[in-house]
């Protein structure tokens, strides 16, 4: 499993879909977790986290397909992650 991270809003999601494979997780944090309002966006994993204090400093409404994490559920992710990706950076 690659783990993901987007920070920001500005994604190329087809560049994105490209670096995925279903196995894989997509993690927003920072003014990223805005990306998980977008309707018009078919993320191309099936695990999609957003970091719980990231949407709380934010005031974002997260939808039922995004799981809202902890720090200690990211640090846990990031270790089982094979590959661990910062992107776009």
């Amino acid at each position: 499993m690659k783990l993901i991270t987007l920070t920001n809003t500005n994604i190329n999601i087809s560049e994105l879909s490209a670096l995925c494979q279903p196995q894989d997780a997509i993690l927003l944090r920072q003014d990223a977790v805005f990306l998980c309002l977008r309707h018009d966006i078919c993320w191309p994993v099936k695990q999609l986290y957003v970091l719980d204090i990231d949407v709380q400093v934010r005031k974002v409404s997260v939808p039922d397909n995004f799981s809202m994490i902890n720090p200690e559920r990211w640090v846990a992710l990031t270790i089982a992650a094979k590959v661990n990706l910062l992107w776009p950076n």
